[in-house]
């Protein structure tokens, strides 16, 4: 290979670190390392003092949540890595400089090779399947790009329930997968190598290579992101929730804001810390937390009625909580994702800040911390309400199919909600810009409080509603902290001024 093509394709992979190293710190990576290694250091340390058999199950539990920390820590890579080469992948770059696309595919080739390489080699050997890791590990990885490139297919995700029913209430289905079985033994390393060639297609076709479609589809999201409308994780950085996906095609969540804004305006005598909230834009305002809900309602109760009527009988408490489990993480995440944007506003902020009336310092800090807090209480409360009702439904038609369905995730992460507040409080003049990993930590952080729950509860039987307690009474703590230490910290106005490379 060229030295020169080395050292250029050398820095294109070193990017993404240097992205977030510069811009926004290495606080998030170490937090996301922090989150990954709580749960099973706390889990070995407790199976030291256990009897036998709970220190058993502890160990288990530490190892399951060593092995979902790593799968966790690698696609977290894999996207802050795919969105980088998506973002420099801009159709004036792909026409003018020679080699760029290229270049930025030879990249996204080399580190999806390499991963699947580390998944055949460590936890292949150590399984004696580094073939089926190494296929499966191509496809997830590729499948995984594509849903960043274009979210939509995330939509897709939909069908699996009835695929899984339909396969597992087929009659054929043993003979189906003894054929599969006994051809993947024969032939494993050619299907691997299908997977692979597939899945290397699938990557090229990602970098666009600068014609119209590609300059039209960036100004299409340059106007979406200007309305608002685009899902919180953008420039291909999409984290999979379905109302991320339906506000990246549609602006018709932001419409209450848009009446609001129109209301407040018209009013001489609108409150000034109203007008004030209203320019921090839509994605963090209240009326869109209220427009996520009211569509919640509409949609989920659609999706779960036609799920119900396609599906039969035989799998509608199945539906029905997972319907409950999509509904606690869709509710609050956009609320807990949006915070990250107020940076994108921030010359509407430097002249609100100006207007009279508008507070300074504490009183404008502790003003910020309520207000990005009441509308993730509210959609956190709704998640919670809307998420009981169908468990409740789903075991009235099927007696412990919550349980069975989501492995307890689903009542677990009721536990992990609230506590979520704790990112709400933020050094206000310091807030880091948007990234993959600030959209993702929110999220991941729910995910492992969650498993976290659902370990403690099985290893001591103790209550979620204990354990959900106590994991918000620490976040109310740290909120607390929060709100005293604001007292001395700078004005909060216009958000992130003060972070480095600000």
């Amino acid at each position: 290979m060229n030295p020169a093509h080395s050292t250029a394709l050398a820095h294109v992979l070193a990017a993404p670190w240097q992205q977030r190293r510069n811009g926004q710190g290495l606080r998030g990576l170490l937090l996301v390392l922090a989150l990954c290694g709580t749960a099973p250091g706390v889990l070995y340390t407790a199976s030291l003092f256990c009897e036998p058999p709970t220190a058993d199950r502890l160990r288990f539990g530490a190892v399951l949540c060593v092995t979902i920390g790593v799968g966790a820590i690698v696609l977290v890579g894999w996207a802050m890595l795919v969105g980088n080469l998506l973002q420099q992948n801009h159709p004036t770059f792909a026409r003018l400089v020679p080699g760029h696309v290229g270049k930025l595919r030879a990249a996204l080739l080399a580190a999806w090779a390499a991963l699947v390489l580390f998944a055949a080699a460590g936890p292949g050997f150590l399984l004696d399947a580094p073939a089926a890791w190494a296929c499966a590990a191509a496809a997830c990885l590729a499948l995984f790009a594509a849903m960043l490139r274009w979210p939509l297919l995330w939509l897709s995700l939909g069908i699996v329930p009835f695929v899984g029913w339909r396969l597992a209430t087929w009659s054929g289905r043993d003979a189906l997968f003894g054929a599969l079985n006994a051809q993947w033994r024969r032939e494993d390393w050619l299907v691997t190598a299908i997977v692979i060639t597939a899945g290397a297609v699938a990557l090229v076709l990602l970098i666009r290579g600068g014609g119209n479609r590609h300059l039209a589809g960036l100004e299409r999201r340059a106007r979406l992101n200007a309305e608002g409308a685009l899902p919180a994780c953008d420039a291909g950085l999409a984290t999979g929730t379905l109302a991320g996906c339906w506000r990246g095609t549609s602006s018709v969540v932001t419409r209450p804001y848009a009446w609001w804004f129109r209301r407040q305006v018209a009013s001489a005598d609108s409150p000034v810390m109203s007008r004030l909230l209203l320019g921090l834009g839509p994605a963090v305002h209240w009326t869109t937390r209220i427009g996520d809900s009211l569509w919640a309602w509409v949609f989920g109760g659609a999706m779960c009625a036609a799920g119900a009527w396609l599906a039969g009988p035989e799998i509608r408490g199945t539906i029905l909580a997972w319907a409950a489990f999509g509904l606690l993480t869709g509710m609050s995440t956009p609320a807990l994702q949006a915070l990250p944007r107020l940076g994108r506003t921030a010359r509407e902020q430097a002249l609100l800040a100006l207007l009279p009336g508008v507070p300074h310092g504490a009183r404008l800090n502790r003003w910020l911390g309520w207000q990005m807090s009441l509308p993730l209480f509210w959609s956190t409360l709704c998640g919670l309400v809307m998420a009981r009702a169908l468990n409740g439904v789903a075991d009235a038609v099927e007696p412990g199919v919550v349980d069975r369905a989501t492995g307890g995730m689903s009542i677990a992460l009721m536990a992990a909600l609230l506590p979520q507040l704790a990112w709400q409080w933020r050094r206000w003049s310091r807030l880091r810009a948007s990234s993959a990993v600030d959209m993702t930590l929110p999220v991941l952080s729910e995910i492992l409080l969650a498993m976290l729950a659902l370990i403690v509860h099985t290893a001591t039987g103790a209550s979620y509603l204990v354990l959900g307690a106590g994991f918000t009474a620490v976040s109310l703590a740290y909120c607390a902290w929060r709100w005293w230490r604001m007292g001395t910290e700078p004005t909060a106005l216009p958000a992130g001024r003060l972070r480095p490379g600000a």
